[in-house]
């Protein structure tokens, strides 16, 4: 047999002495995942830590798309329905009165409706901008409505005579601004110089970087520090640093909210049914605890074919196999595709994954894929809809911003080091309206 001499020690690293002329700094730190995933990607399987790596990442690189921004907050536009419809409209004989502003003009054709009962009318009359008059287009009376209350569809049609003028009602398509804010976090570590962990060096293709496990550890805390506060993170009340709404606040403003595990078809399908309602997206990411999945297995164990096998995999090349590799189960119900994957971060149990947490806590968070048309900076652009933005301005990026002090960085008086990692960053939601929040626990959405 040949000699046959390694790249790499038993410790899994390409070893060699420190550089001469290069110095330990934050701009060639390196930590022992990302080498791994870089460099040797065959060594990540044995990067072995006793609770696993600690990580809870993996939702911001799968969904999100990264870009920058410049502000202390980021807005844009979305144009709502086209249709106006009225709800909870009092109804007392002809006269009708809605919660909000109604937009309707004299002569305007309606549909009426108290879920039983249905007629269509004609508006004869403006009062103000919340009540108006109107007539049954059947020439009768309008029946007693159940409750006095009904709907009514505002832009059905209109009906007028040959020779007759046009009408004088005009529709601004006024859109609705989003805006969400910057957020600043900070997490340092801090080591005697005596005490602290020795550095590695390792060899790469684009020069000697140093590793150092303690900072490694720390960094790996401020990237979940990160994925929790973009997720779950509320805006604060004035007086405080307030920072970001985070996703899941803004789809429980903006969006759908659920109770109890999704855990047969028709859950599925009351899912597929406000898609359909919601938007023209019809293919979504199910983002899951652990008992989420389970009920969606057994859920897909107890169908046909016809459901289990149907689904379309357009985001992932409309490949099953690619689908699996990547942690995806699919299926397909009624128009809409659901692929669903396991969530680590709401199953840690220093996290989402605490039995308390449990109780209370997301059980899935459904993203739908793929990109739609909304208004920024005065132009119509296309957007995914989850963004991640990240802070720059003044030269700096400060996506993870990372600096060393004492005998690897920039020198100070305390005989420490200490390593300071800062991020300033938020997200933007386009179309929230098309995201789901399900949690866990009956009733815990009223």
């Amino acid at each position: 047999m040949a000699f046959d001499l390694r790249p790499n020690n038993l410790s899994g690293l390409s070893i060699i002495t420190q550089p001469a002329g290069v110095i330990a700094g934050a701009d060639n730190f390196i930590d022992l995942y990302t080498y791994a995933q870089q460099y040797c990607p065959e060594l990540v399987p044995q990067l072995y830590m006793r609770n696993g790596m600690g990580s809870i990442r993996g939702f911001l690189e799968i969904v999100g798309q990264e870009s920058t921004y410049s502000s202390d907050k980021i807005q844009h536009s979305e144009i709502g329905r086209l249709q106006n419809l009225l709800s909870n409209v009092a109804v007392s004989g002809t006269t009708f009165t809605s919660p909000i502003d109604h937009n309707l003009a004299a002569g305007d054709t309606i549909k009426v409706s108290d879920g039983a009962v249905e007629r269509q009318a004609t508006v004869d009359s403006i009062t103000s901008a919340t009540v108006f008059e109107a007539s049954s287009d059947d020439g009768a009376a309008f029946p007693a409505f159940a409750g006095g209350v009904v709907s009514v569809i505002g832009d059905f049609s209109n009906s007028y005579e040959k020779g007759s003028a046009d009408s004088t009602k005009y529709t601004n398509w006024s859109p609705d601004v989003f805006e969400n804010y910057t957020h600043i976090l900070k997490r340092p570590y801090k080591v005697s110089q005596s005490d602290m962990a020795h550095k590695i060096w390792i060899e790469t293709p684009f020069g000697p970087k140093w590793f150092n496990l303690e900072v490694q550890r720390t960094s790996t805390l401020f990237d979940n520090l990160v994925e929790g506060t973009q997720i779950f993170h509320e805006r604060k009340s004035a007086g405080n640093a307030r920072g970001v709404v985070g996703v899941v606040p803004t789809v429980e403003q903006r969006g759908n909210v659920g109770n109890e595990l999704i855990d047969d078809i028709e859950s599925v399908s009351q899912l597929a049914f406000r898609a359909k309602q919601q938007g023209g997206c019809r293919e979504f990411m199910a983002f899951s605890r652990h008992d989420q999945m389970a009920a969606l297995r057994r859920m897909q164990g107890s169908v046909n074919a016809h459901y289990a096998g149907g689904a379309y995999y357009g985001m992932f090349d409309n490949s099953k196999e690619m689908a699996l590799q990547l942690g995806f189960n699919s299926i397909y119900v009624d128009g809409i595709t659901l692929h669903a994957t396991d969530w680590k971060l709401l199953d840690d149990p220093t996290y989402m994954g605490d039995e308390k947490f449990i109780t209370s806590g997301v059980a899935a968070l459904i993203v739908p894929a793929g990109e739609l048309s909304v208004t920024e900076n005065g132009e119509s652009v296309m957007k995914p809809y989850l963004s991640y933005r990240y802070r720059t301005g003044g030269g700096g990026n400060f996506k993870k911003e990372t600096k060393v002090f004492g005998p690897n960085g920039t020198p100070h008086k305390e005989d420490t080091e200490i390593t300071h990692f800062k991020s300033e960053f938020t997200n933007q939601l386009a179309g929230a309206n098309e995201f789901t929040v399900v949690r866990g626990a009956a009733g815990y959405y009223a």
